[in-house]
């Protein structure tokens, strides 16, 4: 599936959240938010390495030596399909699963607490 299917399926999910729709379990959905993040960070130190990376040398002293190392390093970032671009957007898509799971938790806690009060309200004669 496409990044940006990807993108827009977990930005519906995220709306679906924010709206009360979806909920999920606190339990799952932190060990989810917490990989989420995890994934977050290691995608974010790739991209800083990437810069090391878009700089090739040592391939010779000729026309076409630097211009097959300008591609190379384009293909780190810069260029048609780069690594820089793909991991910015796995970042985008994670970052979305993540709000997502946050505010389903948040709603869910929210409706547990609500349920909780009316429950306690009803048993003190209220």
């Amino acid at each position: 599936m496409a990044p940006s299917d990807e993108k827009s399926r977990w930005q519906s999910l995220k709306d679906e959240a924010s709206a009360g729709r979806l909920y999920l379990d606190p339990t799952v959905a932190t060990t989810c938010r917490d990989a989420s993040n995890k994934q977050i960070d290691l995608f974010n130190q790739l991209r800083d390495s990437l810069t090391t990376l878009s700089v090739v040398t040592g391939l010779g002293r000729f026309t076409a030596a630097d211009e097959h190392a300008k591609m190379l390093g384009m293909k780190a970032i810069g260029g048609e399909r780069d690594f820089d671009t793909a991991l910015k957007e796995h970042i985008e898509v994670l970052t979305l699963i993540r709000d997502t799971i946050e505010i389903s938790v948040k709603k869910y806690e929210d409706q547990q607490i609500a349920q909780a009060q009316a429950t306690n309200a009803l048993g003190n004669g209220y």
